[in-house]
């Protein structure tokens, strides 16, 4: 019998066994090539907007009136929901976990940021001129939790799915993870991007070399080479597009035009030489041009690094595959946008009516009006933001969770029948801190 001793949360795995055969199990990872043997079996998702939408609306009072606990639960239906819809086969997933255990998890997590957050404060409040370096080191600090909770929280939510009634699990350490992450992301920024398939191959492999499910270990294939191939016409669409941008609006005027335009829009402004002029006024808008271009090409980013992602993956003898193409990436953002802009147009319509309407029931009572006025805007916030959350989740997150899970199958699928369950604990805090830092810690 396996051994375990109590966590925080729950129990945890340390038998010598489990260990052994989890380190053979990495010194001998599957082959690249998926192993003959089945045909590729196809995964489908079978959610529907109405379930989902009911969840949504119910969930969203709810946290009104638990002024947000019941976020936790909420989140916990929302994974049942779109785990008992995506099925290998005909054999869908299952969903375990609990709110109360969200709960806890954010709880421990609040425990450490917010002496972290106040230590940061009162250290900036009593030395004025660090103050800046005080906010730089509490953001890195939180950018590199950030990365222990993209760890920890995805053990998390494999330790609780199981498929075939077997669980997936996944060891390591999310400390170790953070730093090898960070360092990553930080190479990512310095090199405008070009480290970027690198980092992702890296962290990739780390996260799948330490997956299992019941005996049966994961790994990751994908090679960086090929997703910079991939990536490289929208690497270069997105940096040569705004340097060659600002470079034809330096050259549409002379340098002086450029030094006589600051001083008109900024008439007390110290005179400036035409380089400096022209960084002053023309480098906003081309870095927002340069913006826009890159929102442009989040679908196709999307759907080129989940085609090679899903490809790289493989688990026992199993292999992963995606056929998600670019046009059906823009094809969901387009209808999402489409929506809004229909939905948000008749919001806007209702509201000034409400609006109107109220001024001629209460026209003549200034402490009416200001009385409605004030429930007026309190409830056309809460029905913008949620209503806002709840089109984006039917319209935008259902339908491309759907693309996604309908582009994917499994090859060599028999690998997986004879596998053995070694299941392992782990604990809601990387879900926690991953709320309690916001950095969308979710499906």
């Amino acid at each position: 019998m396996t051994e375990a001793v109590q966590g925080p949360w729950g129990q945890r795995s340390t038998a010598s066994a489990v260990a052994a055969a989890e380190m053979a199990a990495r010194n001998n990872p599957p082959a690249a090539p998926p192993p003959a043997g089945g045909g590729a079996v196809q995964i489908g998702f079978s959610g529907r907007g109405g379930p989902l939408f009911g969840l949504l609306f119910k969930g969203f009072f709810l946290q009104l009136v638990t002024l947000g606990i019941y976020r936790f639960w909420l989140t916990t239906d929302i994974r049942r929901f779109y785990w008992s819809n995506t099925a290998v086969g005909s054999e869908a997933f299952t969903y375990t976990g609990t709110g109360m255990e969200l709960l806890k998890g954010f709880l421990f997590a609040l425990a450490i940021l917010v002496p972290l957050q106040a230590f940061g404060f009162f250290l900036a409040l009593g030395l004025p001129s660090a103050e800046s370096v005080v906010t730089i080191a509490v953001t890195f600090i939180l950018l590199f939790l950030g990365q222990y909770a993209v760890y920890a929280s995805r053990r998390y939510r494999l330790a609780r799915t199981s498929w075939r009634g077997l669980r997936l699990r996944m060891t390591g350490s999310a400390w170790t993870y953070a730093i090898k992450a960070f360092g990553l992301w930080l190479l990512v920024i310095a090199t405008l991007g070009i480290a970027y398939p690198y980092a992702t191959t890296v962290v990739e492999r780390i996260k799948m070399r330490e997956t299992f499910y019941g005996d049966a270990p994961g790994d990751f294939v994908g090679r960086p080479g090929e997703l910079m191939r991939r990536l490289w016409p929208l690497w270069l669409i997105a940096i040569a597009v705004p340097i060659g941008l600002a470079a034809a609006v330096y050259a549409s005027a002379p340098p002086e035009a450029w030094a006589y335009m600051l001083s008109r829009i900024e008439p007390e402004a110290p005179a400036l030489p035409p380089h400096l002029a022209f960084l002053t006024v023309a480098v906003p808008g081309v870095l927002g041009a340069g913006a826009l271009i890159i929102l442009l090409l989040v679908p196709a980013f999307q759907a080129i690094t989940f085609r090679w992602r899903t490809g790289g993956m493989r688990l026992g003898g199993a292999a992963l595959s995606s056929d998600f193409r670019i046009g059906t990436a823009y094809r969901v953002y387009l209808v999402a946008m489409l929506i809004f802009s229909v939905l948000g147009t008749a919001a806007g319509i209702a509201a000034t009516l409400a609006a109107g309407g109220a001024y001629l029931a209460f026209g003549s009572s200034t402490t009416g009006l200001g009385v409605m006025l004030i429930i007026f805007v309190v409830v056309g916030y809460l029905a913008l933001i949620g209503g806002f959350w709840m089109i984006k989740q039917i319209f935008l997150d259902l339908p491309m969770f759907r693309a996604k899970m309908n582009s994917v199958a499994v090859s060599n699928l028999a690998s997986l029948d004879e596998v053995h369950a070694r299941n392992v604990d782990a604990s809601a805090l990387g879900e926690g801190l991953g709320s309690a830092v916001d950095f969308g810690i979710g499906l």
